[in-house]
């Protein structure tokens, strides 16, 4: 059985420009930030007229619409890929976990910091943030709820409170990568995943909750 968390698929797939446009901004964002980087910033990071990008996107609010997306999309299809056919759930978890979290660019956290930051006083901003967080719960849910089906996790795990957790501590671990440029993220995300497997096994319902 495949851990189903569908993405969009309603979202036609980028063009190689509309990537390479997509990655100069983010390189250019990081960088800069969101109010210093102009659209010239951008064009010239993707090797392009600023009239030739302004085709693909009208403005630096759609540039961090198409990121934003983007990523919602992908982080989608990677919880869509999970399958407990594949190994243990929490073994594809922190293989996923590692992939977002160390082995993406530096530039990808601090991005994500900006956004956060944007997003304490910008609705539309805002709004994207929690439509990424949204992906990204739903995904560790169905992860968490198979896990418990097959045996892996205790029946009596406390879904909201270990979901929660691992989330605040995914957080707090781009925030650091974000800000630390000497940050060292390999030993960050051992730690973080050894927490993780931790929690999972303490953060139980007590056991006449469980069996309401």
């Amino acid at each position: 059985m495949t851990i189903v968390v569908q993405p969009n698929a309603a979202e036609p797939s980028l063009s190689e420009r509309h990537i390479r446009i997509l990655d100069a901004a983010e390189r250019v964002f990081a960088r800069a930030g969101f109010h210093a980087a102009t659209m010239q910033d951008v064009a010239r990071e993707a090797g392009m007229s600023p009239g030739n990008l302004y085709r693909y996107f009208a403005s630096k609010d759609v540039l961090v619409a198409g990121m934003a997306e983007r990523d919602r999309s992908q982080i989608a299809q990677d919880f869509a890929d999970l399958c407990p056919a594949r190994g243990p759930v929490l073994d594809q978890l922190e293989a996923l976990g590692g992939r977002l979290l160390v082995e993406e660019p530096r530039d990808k956290a601090v991005i994500a910091l900006q956004i956060w930051a944007e997003a304490a006083r910008n609705p539309e901003m805002a709004r994207m943030c929690a439509s990424i967080d949204g992906t990204v719960m739903r995904g560790l849910a169905a992860a968490v709820a198979e896990a418990k089906r097959n045996g892996e996790l205790p029946e009596r795990l406390d879904e909201q409170c270990f979901l929660l957790a691992i989330s605040m501590m995914a957080d707090g671990f781009l925030c650091r990568r974000a800000v630390d440029p000497f940050f060292d993220s390999a030993l960050a995300g051992q730690a973080l995943f050894a927490a993780m497997r931790a929690l999972a096994q303490t953060l139980l319902l007590p056991e006449a909750e469980a069996r309401a």
